[in-house]
């Protein structure tokens, strides 16, 4: 009984021209919502909660998209400066006031004479070895970049033999680097060859390392 006069209270308070009841809500015969005496859209036995709209207040608003945050713009780093322009930038730099137009080494000081490591030559021989190009060709490289240089070739051997050969030996080496760095296109006025044989080692001619140390070829700039 309290059930039917519920009901009845409910369609009391309803704008009774409704018909139909097939959809989530009630509606009247233009198909507009059905609302209750206390404006709440009347629903039908077929609503569930993803029939809701927002105009009967069923449904939230949708809420705001939050703006992202503003990216903080990076810290502008300065350029490295190379105060003398040769190539190595300040913060590294121990030679800070090296001529521009000569070849320095990777803390900024001017190159005086270079050892070509791996630059040798056949046995007892002048004949340069097939792998020494590479490093002959690194040379030409600089010679080319550094046009105004002019280089001493030295050529030095161990004390090994008769002195008087070794020198010798070593004056025909330093001409056949000469030799293949004017086939490389390096003008002959830049480059002096000369051959030192066993006078000026660098290591123990007692072993054989210091020995291999000896036997080298030099490159010395002179202008």
């Amino acid at each position: 009984m309290k059930f039917k006069i519920l009901i009845l209270a409910l369609f009391a308070a309803v704008s009774f021209n409704a018909f139909s009841y097939d959809g989530p809500y009630w509606t009247d015969e233009n198909g507009n919502i059905v609302r209750s005496g206390f404006g709440k859209c009347v629903r039908t036995i077929n609503w569930t909660p993803e029939d809701a709209i927002e105009e009967c207040g069923d449904k939230p608003a949708a809420k705001p998209v939050a703006e992202p945050a503003p990216v903080a713009a990076a810290p502008v780093v300065a350029a490295p400066v190379d105060s003398d322009g040769d190539g190595v930038t300040d913060d590294m730099d121990k030679c800070p006031d090296s001529p521009a137009d000569k070849p320095v080494d990777a803390e900024g000081c001017t190159i005086v004479s270079v050892v070509l490591k791996n630059v040798q030559f056949e046995s007892n021989s002048s004949e340069l070895t097939a792998g020494s190009s590479e490093e002959l060709d690194r040379a030409v490289d600089a010679m080319n970049k550094y046009d105004q240089i002019r280089i001493e070739i030295q050529a030095h051997s161990d004390s090994m033999g008769e002195a008087s050969y070794n020198q010798y030996l070593s004056e025909q080496r330093a001409n056949s680097v000469r030799d293949y760095m004017i086939g490389k296109g390096i003008a002959a006025d830049r480059m002096v060859a000369k051959g030192y044989g066993e006078s000026k080692p660098i290591a123990d001619n007692s072993t054989r390392d210091g020995r291999a140390e000896n036997r080298r070829v030099e490159l010395k700039i002179i202008e």
